[in-house]
């Protein structure tokens, strides 16, 4: 998730050992991150959760839509420099599905209330405010766009594999705003629908994963 590599998995055994309130800079700092990235994630104690379920979520993704393939998404040894050094269609993979999972992640925590930061989405604009009523809580994709774009940072416009890099990081957000669903539920005098209650939701990330995956193809 650092721009270099995508798919920065800690070790299985890693436990913090202090209390709650230096864990995640503990494990901030047990990221393979840049220094902006650092102070990104110690800022907000939610960011670093947040970030290892990015990678979780991006990492057992790619291992399900690759199961079949000849390379199945491991990223050990020779396979991880080799894929993450040059430009395959399997390197824009990880970097679309990278950026894809922190955008989806960070876009559920701050609805679910684990961040400091961010809270639930805001209402948008509704034309017709007699029959809609803005209510639930939405997934907050415009500040999870907003911090993704900062955490990954803009690269030099002189560096061609880092434009290509950057533009893969961007497919995988636009796919996940794509994705984006107005779920709606009704209200009323025996089953009427006078009113809706409407938020926005993001797609399943496995649906985000398999539209990445035919872009690949």
């Amino acid at each position: 998730l650092t721009g270099n590599e995508p798919l920065s998995i800690l070790p299985l055994s890693f436990q913090p050992e202090d209390g709650p309130a230096k864990a995640h800079y503990k494990l901030c700092d047990r990221l393979k991150l840049e220094k902006k990235q650092r102070r990104m994630c110690r800022r907000d104690p939610g960011v670093a959760e947040t970030l290892m379920e990015a990678i979780s979520l991006s990492a057992l993704e790619c291992q399900y839509q690759f199961r079949f393939e000849r390379w199945n998404c491991t990223l050990e040894g020779r396979y991880r420099a080799n894929i993450l050094k040059r430009g395959f269609k399997e390197t824009a993979f990880l970097y679309a599905i990278s950026s894809a999972g922190l955008t989806h992640a960070m876009a559920k925590a701050c609805s679910a209330g684990r961040m400091e930061r961010c809270t639930c989405d805001e209402a948008p604009d509704l034309e017709n405010r007699k029959a809609w009523q803005w209510g639930g809580c939405g997934d907050n994709l415009k500040y999870s766009n907003k911090f993704v774009k900062d955490f990954l940072g803009k690269r030099s416009n002189k560096d061609l594999r880092a434009r290509v890099d950057m533009h893969n990081s961007h497919v995988g957000m636009k796919v996940i705003k794509s994705g984006v669903d107005t779920t709606c539920k009704c209200h009323g005098v025996s089953g009427s629908c006078t009113v809706q209650t409407c938020w926005r939701q993001l797609a399943p990330f496995h649906k985000i994963g398999m539209v990445l995956k035919q872009r690949y193809e």
